[in-house]
């Protein structure tokens, strides 16, 4: 099967990371794969690129980054009839948007959606672009209409999907994870290392989880933050944080080694306010992380207060970690049920079962 995926950029995220496992399942399985994106990838943070392409993935670059392009849509035209592929899967709205309007023209292919998040809900400083953004959504979720199948990475995002429009069928598949780094083998310690891996804004959660750190009074924790952030916000957090505790928080930028750096912490904190799934959350799970995130959809469907532990504001962060700290250092049986907890929602997110129900999409059965 010949099969095109778009997506607005190679940037390393949450979907960015997915479409490199599910190329990289169907480069496995014999599928014929092409890649085209929008625009450039930003210089400020790691391009997956060289990934694709050592797999020998075609990527097609479009004139972006803007959608509105002319050139953009005319060589994305020329681009998919010259191929005529069986399959295209759109990532992401700009390239939904792209895809929708080939489907006016071009009949003969299957799209398919994903639903990476619930895009108006990652609300930036600028009130104009949160409005321009929640208006976009609701016209692109009638254009969604016209797809021939729309996958939700998360019950939230259904959900999210069908209060934007709710005579779409959106089917839930969540990504998967790799269980290579599944490790329950737990010893308690005094220094402890706390950690947060994203990009670094308001939405995350970041300035929350720097206030709540600076009340907690234990000169044996410090706090690793890894992450791409402009340098005037990077500099916003280094003075929200005090004075006496900056020698224990270490902002390293972003993170190639992923594994080096959950091998280098013992407390995940993820505080985000807004995701489609959380995939980092998931992989720190993957790595048997001790993990504390917000009590929210869909973060609470994959961690609980059997495998972790929950928080809906700054006091109950800062009351949660707390226990967190005392629970790693003394209660080795809480812990040991805990990390048992976090292998079985792991083991659940494998390839082998959710890899399958993606070729299921595919099909035109």
């Amino acid at each position: 099967m010949k099969i095109c995926h778009v997506i607005n950029s190679l940037n390393r995220g949450g979907a960015e990371t997915h479409l490199l496992d599910l190329i990289t399942e169907q480069n496995k399985n014999g599928y014929l794969i092409d890649l085209i994106v929008i625009g450039e990838d930003s210089r400020n943070i790691i391009s997956l690129e060289a990934k694709f392409s050592n797999m020998g993935i075609r990527i097609e670059r479009l004139k972006g980054p803007r959608m509105f392009n002319l050139f953009s849509y005319i060589k994305l035209y020329k681009i998919i009839t010259r191929n005529r592929y069986k399959v295209i899967h759109s990532h992401q709205p700009r390239s939904d948007f792209m895809i929708y309007f080939m489907k006016k023209y071009i009949k003969d292919f299957r799209w398919v959606v994903s639903v990476h998040g619930k895009y108006d809900t990652y609300l930036e400083s600028r009130n104009f672009s949160n409005k321009f953004k929640k208006r976009f959504m609701l016209s692109l979720a009638n254009y969604w209409g016209k797809s021939d199948a729309i996958i939700a990475i998360s019950d939230a995002v259904r959900d999210w999907v069908l209060n934007l429009n709710n005579n779409l069928k959106p089917m839930v598949i969540p990504y998967w994870v790799d269980q290579t780094h599944l490790n329950s083998k737990y010893a308690p310690k005094t220094d402890i290392s706390i950690g947060f891996l994203g990009r670094l804004n308001k939405n995350k959660g970041i300035e929350d989880l720097l206030e709540v750190f600076n009340d907690i009074q234990d000169e044996n924790i410090n706090l690793k933050i890894g992450g791409h952030a402009e340098e005037s916000y990077l500099q916003y957090l280094n003075k929200i944080s005090l004075e006496e505790k900056r020698k224990n928080i270490h902002f390293l930028g972003y993170v190639n080694n992923r594994k080096k750096f959950f091998d280098s912490i013992d407390i995940f904190v993820f505080p985000s306010f807004s995701e489609g799934l959380g995939l980092v959350l998931l992989e720190a799970m993957s790595f048997s992380k001790i993990c504390l995130t917000r009590d929210i959809s869909p973060m609470n469907e994959y961690l609980t207060d059997e495998s972790g532990y929950l928080f809906i504001n700054n006091n109950q962060m800062l009351n949660c970690l707390e226990e967190a700290i005392k629970d790693f250092r003394h209660d080795t049986n809480k812990i040991k049920s805990k990390l048992f907890k976090i292998e079985e929602v792991v083991k659940k997110s494998s390839v082998a079962s959710i890899f399958p129900l993606i070729e299921k999409v595919y099909s035109y059965e």
